[in-house]
């Protein structure tokens, strides 16, 4: 399964002056080394600052993600595409199935993953996790002559412990007063496709719905990158898209016994880092190491 793996340096970058101290600790903190940006006519010629971090892959995430699911159908694993876990089955204080679309099936273990839609499935077998939900949105453009020499990230990213406080539940004082249609967070990552064309992302937000909110941050996006490159004022935008992301009170993702239900899992709160951190999560699960990422915090 091609996954379009490239070798791809990442650009760690300070747009503005008080930016730049945030940039020079992360750089420190992963072997980047300081560039002058003034060189490459790809980027404008007034940023703060910009250090290089080599040894970076980027992937296809759909074919990433299709060769995992071919993998595990290999090591025996059944999917059942389209059909929807309703509800958790328990007698007493154990799991003894699931309801689903095409009817109920027998089990003595559920480990539920089901990212924003996870705590309301815990629910309907009597227990609770407090997993917040977060949007983020992504830009599609048409073919980059020439492609970025980099994947560029900008240094406004919070570190992932406080991640969750920026999307945590609004209370029904905020809704009312409007905090939940507050915009949130945009930070640029950008990054060349072998196709030649450019993913343009990217933000971080309350979410509350199904359907998209915020969808002014298309425009901050783009407003955003042109602020980098000028040149990509004239490249036309083909698609965005914006998708839902769980999140735990701390940021970080949530593994093992949820509560004493016997036979009850989670995995979850992966928030924007699931492609990285999913394989070890699961490893974590079937060792039973949970480490700092047991759900039993939460409880």
């Amino acid at each position: 399964m091609p996954l379009d793996l490239r070798e791809w340096p990442m650009l760690l970058l300070a747009v503005e002056e008080a930016e730049l101290a945030h940039a020079r600790a992360y750089a420190e903190a992963v072997s980047g080394v300081e560039v002058d940006l003034r060189e490459d006519p790809w980027l404008a010629d007034d940023l703060a600052g910009g250090f290089v971090v080599e040894g970076g892959v980027t992937l296809d995430a759909l074919g990433a993600t299709t060769a995992a699911a071919e993998a595990a159908r290999r090591a025996g694993a059944r999917f059942a595409l389209g059909c929807e876990v309703k509800r958790i089955l328990v007698t007493g204080e154990r799991v003894t199935g699931v309801a689903t679309d095409a009817g109920v099936v027998a089990c003595g273990r559920a480990v539920v993953a089901a990212g924003p839609r996870l705590r309301f499935l815990l629910r309907t077998a009597g227990a609770d996790l407090p997993i917040s939900s977060s949007r983020g949105w992504l830009l599609e453009t048409a073919r980059v002559v020439p492609p970025p020499r980099y994947a560029i990230e900008q240094a406004l990213w919070p570190e992932q412990e406080a991640m969750g406080a920026l999307v945590a539940d609004p209370t029904l004082g905020e809704v009312a007063a409007g905090a939940a249609e507050e915009p949130g967070l945009v930070s640029l990552l950008l990054g060349g496709r072998p196709a030649g064309h450019c993913l343009i992302g990217t933000s971080l937000g309350r979410s509350l719905l199904e359907e998209p909110e915020g969808a002014e941050t298309v425009r901050r996006l783009a407003e955003r990158a042109v602020r980098v490159a000028p040149h990509l004022a004239g490249v036309p935008v083909v698609a965005s898209w914006s998708g839902r992301r769980a999140m735990t009170p701390d940021g970080l993702p949530v593994v093992g016994r949820a509560g004493d239900m016997e036979g009850l899992e989670v995995i979850g709160g992966l928030s924007s880092i699931g492609m990285i951190t999913a394989p070890g999560i699961a490893r974590r699960l079937v060792s039973g190491d949970h480490g700092p990422f047991a759900a039993e915090r939460l409880l």
